[in-house]
């Protein structure tokens, strides 16, 4: 039975649909919200941004046609048990309000984490599409959800996810997972800031910072080191291989160097290409078995031994509403770290000088890289989610990697208190694995 089977059926056995609030009302909030609003037993409920005419514009696209503006949270949870829908300025007031299912999509780190946890601590399932809170602290918030009964899981329709359906498919009909990863959809230029792609942001109506970070690597970055998390699979080399790559190539290319490919690590990897695989996600699979081997050439897999399995697409916004299913109907997440593998650490992008302060992911100063998590430790590397907002004490390179004794952390921020207290848990093994 389908989800939205299931979910009508809960509402017919509860009274009312789920009641969902969404944290963000940009490009892909609007878009998630107009596609909750369109699954029966899933009613838009609440729409929190701090320009909260956004807000009022989102609910208005999905139809909602009762929507009440309002910063009272006791006049807010009236409307909402009304079963009306409510447009707020304040994020985080919607974890007190009478909601089932919180979906964050500020693509904020900051922003992230802080409603991520409030939400938990409420007892609500939550969901986020920041990607970039999930490798900083994902393993702590994923941590309260799992004790404390609630769901946490980054949301269906973004790469990473959409890949680990891939590898427990491949697992499931008994393959090995050699590579798992995707396509980028934009160049590598690792020094590209907000000022250079602006024309290009500008033509294509997405914000400067948000274009650089795809084109300065740091989102496909942050998107594998999340599947690292989730499943334990390491990254090959620092910063992973990048290579051109068709979609015809991928079984060639990425297998292990002694068949040929560019693999060198022992044991299945994330990785990311370039080319015409993108926006796809793929994993690269063999069997061991010379009769199920042969099967799949006859069935027209490839030629072996090697193959890939690709999913041409990903639908981000339009699918995230499948995690809401999951997590209310099955009381399970679609993706969340069970691991901390591996790190995306802060990078500069020029030559920085002490007293600056450093803007965040996407900025002028610095890009994300992956990294294996316990290296990244080892040299005290500043993970890029933390970057926004700190000091220089000296001055960086460009192309250095970033430590924790180059910067002065502003440790009153939540997201800095979060990751201190992951860094503890899982330096004395009460919190996943390293």
């Amino acid at each position: 039975m389908s989800y939205s089977q299931r979910l009508l059926a809960r509402e017919r056995s509860v009274g009312r649909p789920v009641r969902v609030g969404v944290v963000g009302a940009g490009q892909m909030g609007s878009g998630l919200v107009a596609q909750i609003n369109r699954v029966p037993g899933l009613f838009m409920s609440a729409v929190a941004d701090i320009d909260v005419t956004r807000a009022e514009r989102a609910l208005a696209g999905a139809g909602c046609d009762r929507v009440t503006t309002t910063d009272d949270p006791t006049d807010a949870a009236a409307v909402i048990e009304a079963g009306e829908s409510v447009a707020i300025s304040d994020g985080l007031a919607l974890t007190r309000l009478p909601l089932d299912v919180i979906v964050e999509v500020s693509g904020v780190p900051d922003v992230a984490a802080e409603v991520a946890y409030a939400s938990l601590l409420a007892g609500k399932d939550t969901l986020l599409m920041t990607v970039e809170a999930d490798v900083t602290v994902g393993l702590l918030l994923a941590g309260m959800a799992n004790a404390g009964g609630a769901i946490y899981s980054i949301c269906r329709g973004d790469e990473p996810v959409e890949c680990l359906k891939l590898i427990e498919y491949a697992e499931d009909i008994g393959l090995e997972v050699v590579v798992a990863g995707k396509g980028k959809n934009n160049p590598n230029r690792p020094t590209d800031t907000p000022t250079d792609v602006r024309d290009e942001a500008i033509a294509k109506g997405m914000n400067p910072k948000m274009l650089s970070s795809f084109t300065d690597g740091t989102k496909t970055q942050v998107e594998m080191c999340a599947l690292s998390n989730a499943t334990g699979y390491p990254v090959d080399v620092p910063g992973m291989h990048g290579v051109p790559c068709s979609i015809d190539e991928l079984a060639t290319k990425l297998v292990p160097a002694s068949d040929g490919g560019i693999v060198d690590h022992d044991g299945p990897v994330v990785e990311y290409v370039t080319g015409n695989v993108a926006p796809g996600v793929f994993v690269i699979v063999r069997s061991g078995n010379d009769v199920v081997t042969h099967e799949l050439d006859y069935l027209k897999l490839g030629a072996g031994p090697y193959y890939s399995i690709y999913r041409p697409y990903h639908l981000a916004s339009i699918e995230a509403n499948l995690s809401i299913g999951e997590a209310v109907i099955d009381r399970r997440p679609s993706f969340q770290p069970s691991t901390w593998t591996s790190e995306v650490v802060a990078v500069a992008k020029s030559d920085l000088k002490a007293g600056l302060r450093l803007e965040g992911i996407g900025g002028h100063h610095v890009y994300g890289r992956a990294m294996p998590a316990g290296e990244a430790r080892d040299h005290n590397s500043l993970p890029v989610g933390l970057a926004a907002g700190c000091v220089l004490t000296r001055d960086v390179a460009a192309g250095q990697k970033l430590s924790y004794a180059d910067v002065t952390v502003d440790e009153t921020r939540p997201i800095v208190a979060m990751r201190r207290l992951q860094d503890a848990m899982l330096a004395n093994g009460t919190l996943g694995s390293r």
